[in-house]
């Protein structure tokens, strides 16, 4: 292993190390705020006016970073009872094409959150006063991310079965 490639392998960890820690301390602001809404609706009859746009944007931004990182490990759902069954040329034919598929339908959703995005720049929530933007930018962002790592999974599932078929020979 060449020192670059140590390098942007350390790199890679501490990105989801970052993005592993984010989501836990969104996961914990989120569950605080909102028993804190909630205490106050039904103890003091006074709910805090952020209390439904605040815990919004958090859940939208744990949800992505979430997304990221099982991207990253290649723990997204997938249902592999018949895809094993395959013998190994059809079957990296099969997993391209789905890798292929996610990434289009990613790049899709970058590409038309753009526009959305442009829209929200002016807009501001009532309540808390934050941006629209914060809103509807971790679709872009997690996309981003998910568009980098799902392309690592497609590349390490063709050299996979290469390696594969050059130990059969």
């Amino acid at each position: 292993m060449t020192n670059q490639f140590k390098k942007l392998h350390q790199l890679d960890k501490l990105i989801e190390q970052i993005l592993y820690y984010t989501s836990g301390v969104l996961l914990l602001i989120m569950a605080i705020a909102i028993f804190y809404s909630v205490s106050t609706r039904y103890i003091l009859n006074d709910p805090p006016l952020w209390s439904d746009e605040a815990p919004r944007a958090f859940f939208l931004w744990l949800t992505y970073i979430g997304i990221i990182v099982a991207t990253k490990r290649g723990q997204n759902i997938r249902v592999t009872h018949f895809i094993d069954k395959v013998p190994p040329f059809p079957r990296v034919v099969i997993e391209t094409i789905m890798h292929v598929l996610v990434l289009i339908m990613l790049l899709s959703l970058v590409w038309y959150n753009f526009p959305v995005i442009k829209l929200q720049l002016g807009g501001k929530m009532l309540s808390t006063g934050w941006s629209f933007v914060w809103v509807y930018l971790p679709v872009s962002v997690g996309c981003t991310l998910m568009i980098f790592y799902q392309s690592r999974l497609m590349i390490k599932t063709i050299q996979i079965y290469i390696s594969s078929r050059d130990g059969e020979t």
